[in-house]
């Protein structure tokens, strides 16, 4: 050949012509590049050179079917490996999945008895707990009985002292009273008589007050003027239900501080009132059939009314329409106006006539013979009244009998 390019040119189209057919390339490709070499060769008259390069093409076959070989038994290799490392590597997890599993369970376990030790000491820590809470309890309960014990008796104790001391103190508040009663109105008119029975109830709630003056308006109430020695309107004004229901009046009570004084409205119901009778248009058998003869105080021969009614001047006939109070007075103290007509309305205007010097005295002053000094004072004031009166009173002497 004279120009080696050209072989050279050839011997590729043919090379490119075997590797064409190894690697599937297009059969128009391949046989292209193999006539194309064939006719180099041909033209070159070089057909030695055709063999060699078909021994070149079988031993590159031959080789790279090796190397395809290769290849596949290294990809097989790789395979075997990775399922290898792959059971290997499952074996171990399995392995270590199940050490691990057994380990949970072991300290699962482990865990389960430290658990009911723990409630096993924590029920009997309880259980001592509770115990210790009811000794205590019932320590305390028995502390207790004993404390509640020992603090009643001193309780009734202080509770009896304090009872002695309340009725020591009620006796100093009636002896007080007695001395520091107030004057109530004197006189048995109709205004006055109302006026001295608000004060009275007034004076049982312990409410002392000083009479200011009392007179009937023109819608028929009783107006009552009255100085509390302490607490003011209120001190009265607390008291008006009391004042409605005991004194029967027909409205309740209205009060006004109007200039020093407390002005206290009464309602009292109507009242019809009878004809006057005639202190003696009668006179009692000597001994009526619905009376109790006293013999301590029996009356001697009885007085004709003319002389009756002489020696009594000084009582006035106002107090044929005398009201009794309710309310006992004191026996102490001067000689007020409404124990002189109280005297005289029982002695000469009472139907009957009351003469027996006990019940006289167990009316007006609420005192009994044999009550002490008491019942000597109201004795003392009754016969003084009546000697005031005109009335010489018969005495009692240590026999039972009267006695001048």
């Amino acid at each position: 050949m004279n120009n080696p390019l050209l072989y050279l040119a050839a011997s590729g189209c043919i090379t490119c012509t075997i590797l064409s057919g190894v690697t599937n390339k297009p059969v128009a490709f391949q046989v292209a590049g193999a006539l194309f070499g064939v006719g180099f060769c041909i033209q070159d008259n070089s057909l030695k050179k055709f063999q060699e390069l078909d021994n070149q093409q079988a031993n590159l076959t031959e080789r790279i079917e090796l190397l395809l070989k290769q290849i596949t038994d290294a990809e097989t290799d790789l395979e075997l490996n990775q399922q290898e490392h792959q059971q290997e590597h499952q074996q171990k997890l399995e392995k270590l999945t199940a050490e691990y599993q057994e380990q949970w369970q072991q300290r699962e376990a482990e865990l389960l008895e430290q658990q009911q030790e723990i409630e096993k000491l924590t029920e009997a820590e309880q259980q001592k707990l509770e115990e210790n809470i009811a000794a205590a309890n019932e320590e305390l309960e028995q502390d207790k009985q004993s404390f509640l014990k020992e603090q009643a008796e001193i309780i009734q104790q202080y509770e009896s002292k304090i009872e002695l001391l309340d009725s020591e103190l009620d006796e100093l508040r009636s002896l007080l009273a007695q001395y520091e009663a107030p004057a109530l109105p004197e006189g048995s008119s109709f205004e006055v008589v109302i006026a001295r029975r608000c004060m009275e109830l007034l004076l049982r709630k312990r409410v002392v007050c000083e009479f200011k003056g009392a007179a009937v308006d023109e819608q028929g109430f009783v107006v009552v003027r009255l100085k509390p020695t302490d607490g003011g309107q209120k001190a009265i004004e607390k008291w008006a239900n009391h004042l409605h229901i005991e004194m029967d009046l027909a409205e309740a009570p209205k009060f006004v501080t109007l200039r020093g004084a407390v002005q206290v409205w009464l309602k009292p119901q109507e009242m019809v009132r009878l004809p006057a009778i005639a202190p003696f248009d009668r006179h009692p058998g000597e001994a009526p059939p619905n009376l109790r003869l006293v013999k301590s105080e029996a009356l001697a021969e009885p007085i004709a009314p003319q002389k009756l009614q002489e020696v009594s001047t000084e009582f006035d006939e106002r107090l044929e329409r005398f009201v009794e109070p309710s309310a006992k007075l004191p026996p102490y103290g001067a000689i007020r106006q409404i124990e002189r007509d109280w005297v005289g309305f029982l002695w000469i205007y009472h139907d009957p006539p009351i003469k027996n010097q006990k019940s006289i005295i167990l009316r007006v002053w609420g005192y009994k013979s044999g009550e002490g000094e008491s019942f000597q004072s109201a004795r003392s004031r009754l016969h003084t009244i009546l000697k005031d009166a005109g009335i010489t009173p018969r005495t009692w002497n240590r026999r039972g009998t009267d006695a001048d």
